[in-house]
């Protein structure tokens, strides 16, 4: 599996949609610093730990958006033929899920690894602030999110794979909305939350992940996890639809 595993690496990292979605990552990352970091969120320092949940919270849909474009082509016309070939051969059906769903996952996690770096660059160039102790947060709001739609992607799939291709940009569209009751990762929380906070002696809002907060993370990683695994028990879905 380890070889099945770098090639669908390689595949997926010289692919040249992936390399502009990439690309357009970066883009929008680049928008969401200049137009709304640098002022900081709910009357923050642009260097807080809540401008930077702001921060992640706002580029998240686009990573989540490439993903989806990711796991939409593993249902596409080309991919079925490879699955039928697949299941002729030794490799089990369930463990090469596995391996798909964990280039996936890299796939995002480079995107995650690319934002928050300009977030990094940008705050430490523009403001000399390059202290990021609490940066570790950003895995609880990136995590719950993720994991949640790729669930539902994989869920939705093995229905309907078409409906995958809806799922794109009714998810991105929900998460850009901002709204309180579909905040999947944080966007209405961070812009909101700190207002009624008590400002501290140094004028900053003391950083809290409040128990709604928390909680509804832990829904969204239990929910995307529990579709995960149902849709992994009917293996790969790309050959039975």
């Amino acid at each position: 599996m380890g070889k099945i595993f770098r090639y669908e690496l390689r595949r997926m990292l010289l692919n040249k949609y992936y390399v502009c979605l990439l690309i357009i990552n970066g883009i929008f990352a680049g928008f969401v610093l200049s137009s709304q970091t640098v002022a900081g969120v709910a009357f923050t320092a642009p260097f807080s730990m809540w401008s930077f949940g702001g921060y992640i919270a706002g580029v998240m849909p686009m990573a989540v958006l490439t993903a989806l474009f990711m796991l939409c082509g593993y249902y596409s016309r080309n991919e079925k033929m490879v699955a039928v070939l697949t299941s002729a051969t030794p490799v089990d059906g369930v463990r090469y899920g596995l391996v798909r769903n964990a280039v996936v996952a890299l796939g995002f996690l480079l995107i995650c690894v690319v934002v928050i770096f300009m977030n990094i660059v940008f705050i430490g160039v523009i403001f000399g602030h390059w202290v990021f102790s609490g940066f570790l947060h950003s895995v609880f709001i990136i995590l719950p999110g993720f994991v949640f739609f790729m669930g539902l992607g994989r869920w939705v799939g093995n229905i309907r794979p078409w409906l995958l291709y809806l799922l794109v940009p009714v998810s991105f569209g929900l998460n850009m909305a901002g709204l309180r009751v579909l905040d999947f990762f944080g966007g209405w929380y961070f812009s909101n939350y700190p207002l009624g906070l008590a400002v501290g002696v140094d004028g900053e809002v003391g950083f809290l992940l409040g128990r709604g907060f928390v909680v509804a993370r832990v829904l969204l990683l239990i929910v995307g996890g529990g579709l995960w695994f149902f849709s992994l028990r009917r293996q790969t879905g790309l050959i039975s639809n």
